[in-house]
């Protein structure tokens, strides 16, 4: 586990440092205004993408642990394909979502017909780059350096696309081209590598198909949930940006997606943590070995306790610095935005050992209703506060909602921490059937 982390931390901090110089370089070259039309059209590609695509990688992990542990190297072909076909099933059904759409919502954002063509476009393409189901694959074959080698293809393209655009002084469109190129990349580097150390085929079709989902106890449901989870974490955030969009105009809408992006950017290498900590619940869970899983639990809610605290203070003390260094003097008006977004992520990796342990014991619904119930209150939020505090309202829901999830969790957690082995076996509602592990 600690090499695991030592791969994500490497492939995050190597991500976050390009993703921070192109993030700025797109901001010096296209100023506010631009930089906000860039980004609402970044943000609507992106949601249709999260709201559609399902966390294959989730499923592969959670129920590829029980198959290699029974060393059914055949049900694994058929989860693989079965993930798979999910992945590129959505894509599909994301693309036509994402042509209707764009022409529907274009007035909120005061779109040109090239505008609205282009959002469909990178919509498009960005959905048809999924790399779920073989990120999956290497992170339950422990291949965690590999995943640290091909997800830095994406920002590796966007770094280089950047600094040309920056050169030759592109507009929007460059870079939207940038960032679906890189999307397409690292597609293709992901599957690439999961191919070479597959050490079983990819069974597709329709019969494979039917019987993972009849090897793999209640595996749709997990899929839905956690899709839906996800989306709805990714979703409330981007709703924000674009409600930021229609209501105070695409200059502070960049701002706040900037502030946004600053923020999450200051946590991202705690990102593998979460990573590397999933399959080795699973595997715990797999085993039983409930003492453990208490002990990983607290531990890495304690560490993240005081790193949370720390992202504040940081915030707080160099947030304008940060933003004039990044940015440039034309983007200093983001300090509030990225004080409070501060906030909100400290909220969020505070609690990051709660979701991969709820998922790793197959209560994806607990996961679920956390983010149902913030969801639904960020969208009343949205509608009451940004109206009258534009950017600053919308933060500020998203502080809120960050509380929310962060306070179910940690209850549902501590619910299933005082609960005896025996009690936690058999209430795990979408675990597999202990023969396929025997």
């Amino acid at each position: 586990m600690s090499r695991n982390i030592a791969w994500g931390l490497g492939s995050r901090g190597f991500n976050s440092v390009a993703g921070v110089i192109y993030l700025a370089l797109a901001a010096r070259t296209l100023g506010p205004k631009s930089f906000g039309e860039f980004v609402l059209i970044l943000t609507y590609g992106q949601m249709i993408a999260n709201f559609v695509q399902f966390q294959s990688w989730k499923g592969v992990i959670r129920y590829g642990a029980l198959h290699v542990a029974a060393d059914r190297p055949d049900r694994l072909e058929r989860l693989f394909g079965y993930t798979g076909t999910l992945d590129f099933g959505s894509a599909f059904v994301g693309m036509l979502i994402a042509a209707i759409g764009a022409p529907l919502i274009a007035p909120l954002f005061d779109w040109s017909p090239h505008q609205q063509l282009s959002a469909a476009l990178f919509g498009a393409v960005l959905l048809l780059s999924t790399g779920a189901t073989p990120t999956g694959m290497l992170r339950l074959f422990n291949r965690f350096d590999l995943v640290a080698y091909v997800e830095a293809v994406g920002p590796l393209v966007r770094l280089a696309g950047s600094v040309i655009a920056w050169m030759i002084g592109a507009h929007v469109n460059a870079f939207l081209g940038v960032w679906a190129a890189a999307g397409i990349g690292q597609a293709l580097a992901q599957w690439i590598a999961a191919l070479l150390v597959n050490r079983s085929s990819i069974a597709f079709g329709p019969t494979p198909f039917r019987q993972a989902a009849q090897e793999n106890d209640g595996i749709w449901r997990f899929m839905v949930q956690t899709n839906i989870s996800n989306s709805i974490t990714t979703f409330w955030l981007q709703l924000g940006t674009l409600a930021v969009g229609a209501f105070a105009g695409a200059a502070d809408a960049g701002a706040f997606r900037l502030a946004q992006r600053l923020a999450r950017g200051i946590v991202r290498p705690v990102r593998p943590v979460t990573v590397a900590l999933y399959p080795e619940l699973a595997r715990l869970v797999a085993e039983e070995d409930h003492a453990q899983l208490r002990k990983m639990a607290v531990r890495a809610t304690i560490v993240a306790g005081a790193l949370a605290l720390m992202v504040v203070l940081l915030t707080a003390v160099a947030g304008r610095d940060i933003l004039g260094l990044i940015a440039g003097k034309r983007f200093e008006f983001a300090y509030a935005f990225l004080l409070l977004f501060s906030i909100a992520t400290a909220i969020d990796l505070a609690g990051f050992a709660f979701e991969p342990f709820q998922d790793a014991h197959g209560r994806s619904w607990t996961v679920l209703r956390a983010r149902l119930v913030a969801a639904i209150a960020y969208a009343i939020l949205l509608a009451t506060l940004v109206p009258w505090l534009g950017g600053t309202g919308a933060a500020i829901a998203a502080i809120i909602c960050s509380a929310l999830i962060f306070v179910q969790l940690a209850w549902a957690t501590a619910m299933v921490l005082k609960k005896s082995p025996a009690e936690a076996a058999v209430e795990e509602p979408d675990r597999v059937e202990k023969t396929t592990v025997t």
